[in-house]
């Protein structure tokens, strides 16, 4: 007669269970390729974009002219395509699409035709203040140089931040704060209704007789938490590939230790999650219900998500500490310098603290929970039944 031996760790069954879960499920595969159609098209539709604009196209009238346009090419690093030809066929000209702009000398300075307002002329104004400076400085014996001594102004942010290194941040949290909600919404909701299934087939009752609920809990928010990380890890390298083709390659590597901060914050912030969205389905007992019993962790999604766009100076520093929240705003101060790594170190600590405490709340509500077969489960209810 064979006798039951029970699993050293039922918690990894359940997660088996339900990674092979969502490996077998349509959905996911099909949301997986719908993302990465959009992140492929998004890196499309930047390189037609790019093409498309192609060379800016000057008139000029005279060697003076083209210059000109070598002072703004120099200035710009942008390839400026020059034609000569009279002044008063400018109009014509651009009218017809043959130039965007012309440039002519006139007795009183210098004449810049457009189309249009919107049309970047910042370049060429430029240049032809900078050829006139010279010109003229030439014309009364002094060195152009030393008319610019002195005249260079760097940009320089407040604190340690770098200029480049903020614009990149910045562009970088919204990122991060789009991946988190995406994941953590589109798995946690999945997760609650599972767990409400699970109670309307009374299937959690056999399962709770096998595998202790801490274990259950634990299971769904491990499966759920590798499979996001996995889909995650496919999202950050199409979209790492796709910046190393453009202009932005040369920021990959500043880039590069800051998404492997964030990778660490995701895995415990959304682990902690996963158990809440869990507990979140047990207080639950219908499909219908858990938009009600959800709508807190929604709530803790769009802070979040908030947060990456918009959260700045003494603000930033504050969320980055707070569990959860430091997930998307700790690796953005990273990238624009106003943290170091004790200070995602401390907030990873304390996001750590957060999940040990989640885990616990989670199994207490989801405990609760799964047994309770009608109504939604309240706070007040569950701590008076615990104490």
């Amino acid at each position: 007669m064979k006798t039951y031996t029970k699993p050293r760790f039922p918690w990894w069954i359940v997660a088996r269970r339900e990674i092979m879960a969502k490996l077998a499920d349509k959905g996911f595969w099909i949301s997986t390729a719908v993302v990465v159609a959009l992140i492929g098209l998004g890196l499309g539709a930047s390189f037609l974009f790019a093409s498309a604009q192609g060379n800016m196209t000057v008139g000029v009238t005279d060697e003076a002219g083209r210059e000109v346009v070598a002072i703004a090419v120099a200035e710009s690093e942008q390839p400026i395509d020059v034609v000569e030809m009279p002044a008063d066929e400018f109009d014509s000209a651009i009218e017809a699409g043959s130039i965007d702009a012309g440039i002519s000398r006139t007795d009183d300075g210098w004449d810049l035709v457009v189309e249009s307002i919107e049309t970047s002329t910042g370049a060429i104004q430029s240049a032809i203040t900078k050829y006139v400076t010279a010109t003229n400085a030439e014309a009364l014996g002094i060195d152009p140089a030393e008319l610019e001594v002195g005249s260079q102004v760097e940009v320089r942010l407040a604190g340690e931040q770098v200029a480049d290194d903020a614009v990149v941040a910045l562009v970088t949290g919204m990122v991060f704060s789009v991946l988190f909600f995406m994941s953590a919404m589109f798995y946690g909701l999945q997760i609650a209704q599972s767990v409400v299934e699970e109670k309307e087939s009374r299937l959690v009752e056999i399962l709770s007789a096998a595998v202790p609920t801490r274990d259950l809990l634990v299971g769904k928010a491990l499966g759920n938490t590798i499979m996001a990380l996995g889909q995650l890890l496919l999202f950050i390298a199409m979209g790492a590939i796709g910046v190393s083709i453009t202009e932005f390659g040369a920021f990959l590597p500043v880039l590069l230790p800051n998404i492997g901060w964030f990778v660490l914050f995701f895995v415990v912030g959304f682990a902690a999650l996963s158990t809440l969205w869990a507990a979140t389905g047990a207080m639950a007992t219908r499909v219908q219900d858990i938009n009600n019993t959800t709508m807190p962790l929604m709530m803790i999604l769009m802070v979040v998500y908030l947060a990456g766009f918009f959260a700045r100076g003494s603000l930033a520093t504050v969320l980055s500490y707070v569990p959860v929240v430091s997930s998307v705003v700790m690796p953005q101060r990273l990238l624009n310098g106003t943290a170091g790594w004790l200070d995602a170190l401390v907030a990873l600590l304390l996001c750590g603290v957060f999940m040990v405490f989640s885990i616990r709340l989670g199994s207490l509500i989801y405990r609760r929970g799964l047994m309770k077969t009608s109504g939604i489960l309240k706070l007040g209810e569950l701590f008076s039944k615990a104490s």
